[in-house]
């Protein structure tokens, strides 16, 4: 008689007690960071951007549970936001998380010796597009009132890429302690 071993596949069937542990705790100290960091030449970091982006590279969530986290992620920036219309943030989020979703689907290596960049380069490419989102739709609701030419658009992308270069440096800082912390391995 023959002794066959049957390897069995665990398939995940949904994020972990862990992972939405992780993702809470990190939008959480998103949203303490971002009310209580005064601005920089009025700019302020979005840390629930860094936080929503270091969750979905660390967990790797499915379709279906991205587009909660960008959800909630939004629902939190809308009450710590500073911003004109902070409603726009439920469009602009799930599309910056979205973003970050794709990257991380996509096999590339970004790495300076045994270090990985790739939390820093998908978090600013979310930040961007999540930014860029939140302005074209501004700009589309202000297209209906009579203005006259504004410079706060000017304004508004010198504030999206600045907030994008800050957020870059802060997932790259926190990605390494975050992953050692939850417990996670790199996914490279």
């Amino acid at each position: 008689m023959e002794n066959t071993v049957v390897k069995r596949e665990v398939v995940k069937k949904g994020l972990s007690a862990t992972d939405v542990v992780l993702v809470a705790i990190l939008l959480a100290a998103g949203a303490v960071l971002r009310l209580i960091t005064p601005p920089v030449f009025g700019i302020t970091p979005n840390f629930v951007i860094v936080m929503y982006c270091t969750a979905i590279y660390l967990i790797r969530p499915k379709f279906v549970e991205l587009i909660f986290i960008s959800l909630v992620s939004a629902a939190v920036c809308h009450f710590t936001t500073k911003s004109m219309i902070p409603y726009l943030n439920f469009i602009s989020e799930p599309v910056g998380a979205l973003v970050v979703f794709g990257m991380i689907k996509v096999p590339f290596k970004a790495m300076i010796k045994n270090v990985t960049l790739k939390p820093a380069i998908v978090t600013f490419f979310g930040t961007i597009a999540s930014g860029l989102v939140y302005i074209s739709v501004l700009k589309f609701l202000i297209l209906f009132v009579k203005t006259p030419k504004n410079p706060a658009f000017a304004f508004l992308l010198i504030t999206v890429f600045s907030t994008a270069v800050a957020n870059t440096i802060i997932a790259q800082f926190i990605y390494y302690p975050v992953k050692m912390a939850a417990g996670k391995k790199d996914l490279e």
